[in-house]
């Protein structure tokens, strides 16, 4: 009889042996778990076994691996510290057992884990904790689906396989933490040789921007760079929504449509925004920070770019105003001036006043210097002023316009041959512009092609007219206001069309009685001659210089 113990307890001890080195040869933690609850059920010949883990911030622990357990529910039985069988054991203060858990009083019952070991059928239940270095990280637990009572044989070999399991458990844990923890090294090494490519690549196009805006500050150029750089295209728009310059990313064309994502970029000077850096597609954090970098020099380079506009702004402005200045200043001084912004001194001179189509005039200013290489073009107070000796501005003058969708205003006048006479036909040219604004017209309209008319409608515009040149038609206007009338227009529209009644009716779109009747009418109330020289020019005149008025009002309005 005790040779046979003998060998029991040697078989036991192997048993054991052979656990514990099948749990060291593990490193995965589930594995390990998984590996725990076959052995132990298979060693002790129970119903079902199972493993479960502490977690000390909830104060519970979780059923983690099983072996013979029948129900979902149970196998993923979650027990509060201190509560039931499992709840007991995972406190770490001894091995427990019950011989018919639902039955037993001395157990503290959670009545939702009853109804899941009803479902389950469990009975007896017996575990021990999982200790390690006076550490509990869970139980170790095996059950019977009938009543019993666990020997102590049976519990010192659950709680040896415990101990072994638990040393496993920790190693495979450590394992466990050792490998993410070299993973998150790994990963970290990646993203900062990532971060120190990029980087790097930033301050290589960095570099490259910097040599653009240092040899040549052209925005263009830099744009290039920037679109070759990053692979997406890129465009420079003023704060009003006007594109200063573009390129294509140079690898591929561009498939994006108006209504997709764009990346913004402002540009700025110190507190001002003075554009933006638009790319078309949504872009990412790597390429938002090249993308800022490109605005910086791109803001950068705009400046220089105006800073040298100013400056040529300037000595454009002196040349036009020593050439309208009347001052007897040297020819040649005068003509190497006029040669270097391309004007050729020996031809005739255009002078074309525009109204401004922005409150910004640069966009303006820019286009109509790039439109002809002979030209000059200044902000000249309320005005734009461009003096040209190429005999085919217009034509250029009015694609600008159209191209920008711009409306145009222009009046024109050229002096005979070179800059002799050019303030009488820059006032002559100013007064054509002004007689277009009275009348709230658009085009271009020739100074010399306006005669006396230009020059009243002008002075009446500044209310300089003198009172006595618009009296003579006072009775009209009065008669209109009192009765309701349309005489002032009748008239006007009869003059234009050359005293003729036929043609009169036809513009006026009434009967021509109806037009004898309103001449009978005006002959009262101007006297028989107003129709007749010298008259005829002066109410013809005052009647044009009410049109205008009446224009500007409506213009107003």
């Amino acid at each position: 009889m005790s040779d046979m113990h003998g060998r029991s307890q040697e078989r036991l001890l192997r048993a054991l042996l052979d656990t514990a080195a099948d749990f060291t040869a593990l490193q995965d933690v589930e594995d390990v778990l998984q590996a725990i609850v076959r052995r132990t059920r298979a060693l002790t010949g129970t119903d079902m076994t199972y493993v479960s883990l502490n977690d000390p911030d909830r104060r519970e622990t979780s059923i983690r691996q099983s072996d013979g357990v029948a129900t979902a529910a149970y196998r993923t039985l979650k027990m509060p510290l201190g509560t039931g069988i499992l709840g007991q054991i995972a406190t770490g203060l001894a091995p427990y057992q019950s011989a018919d858990y639902l039955e037993d009083q001395d157990l503290k019952h959670v009545p939702r884990v009853d109804e899941i070991v009803r479902a389950e059928g469990v009975r007896a239940i017996m575990g021990v904790p999982l200790t390690i270095h006076g550490r509990v990280i869970g139980a170790l637990v095996v059950a019977e689906r009938h009543s019993r009572r666990f020997t102590t044989e049976e519990i010192d070999l659950v709680d040896s396989i415990g101990t072994h399991a638990a040393v496993a458990l920790d190693n495979s844990m450590r394992f466990e933490a050792t490998e993410r923890l070299t993973r998150e090294l790994e990963a970290r090494q990646r993203q900062m040789t990532v971060d120190i490519e990029h980087l790097q690549s930033v301050r290589d196009l960095d570099r490259e921007l910097m040599d653009v805006v240092m040899v040549s500050p052209d925005v263009q150029e830099l744009l290039c760079v920037g679109a070759a750089a990053l692979g997406r295209e890129l465009r420079v728009v003023s704060t009003d929504g006007i594109e200063v310059s573009a390129a294509p990313d140079g690898r591929t064309s561009s498939s994006v449509g108006s209504g997709d994502p764009e990346a913004v970029v402002p540009l700025r000077a110190g507190a001002d925004e003075i554009g933006h850096l638009v790319s078309p597609g949504p872009a990412s954090e790597a390429d938002l920070l090249l993308l800022e970098r490109v605005a910086v020099h791109a803001a950068l380079a705009l400046l220089f770019s105006r800073a040298a506009e100013d400056a040529d702004l300037r000595r454009q402005s002196e040349l036009i105003d020593d050439l309208l200045s009347q001052r007897n200043l040297p020819r040649e001084h005068v003509e190497r001036r006029m040669r270097r912004w391309g004007l050729d001194p020996s031809k005739p001179v255009h002078v074309v006043m525009l109204t401004p189509p922005l409150e910004d005039r640069r966009p303006c200013l820019r286009a109509l210097r790039g439109a002809s290489a002979r030209s000059v073009a200044i902000d000249h107070g309320s005005h734009i002023c461009l003096v040209t000796t190429d005999a085919g501005w217009e034509p250029a003058v009015r694609r600008v316009f159209d191209d920008h969708r711009w409306r145009l205003q222009a009046g024109a006048a050229a002096t005979v041959a070179g800059p002799d006479g050019l303030p009488d036909t820059h006032r002559t040219a100013e007064l054509a512009l002004g007689t277009l604004v009275n009348l709230d017209r658009g085009g271009v309209a020739e100074g010399t092609d306006l005669g006396f008319l230009g020059a009243l409608l002008d002075l009446d515009q500044r209310g300089d007219l003198p009172r006595p040149l618009t009296s003579s038609v006072s009775p009209l206007v009065d008669y209109d206001r009192r009765r309701g009338t349309d005489l002032v227009r009748t008239a006007l529209t009869y003059l234009d069309a050359d005293s003729n009644v036929i043609r009169t009716a036809e513009l006026l779109h009434v009967h021509r009685n109806t037009v004898r009747q309103r001449l009978d009418r005006l002959s009262a109330l101007l006297g028989p001659d107003w129709n007749r020289s010298p008259r005829r020019l002066e109410t013809h005149l005052a009647l044009q210089v009410l049109s205008a008025r009446d224009s500007r009002g409506t213009a107003r309005r």
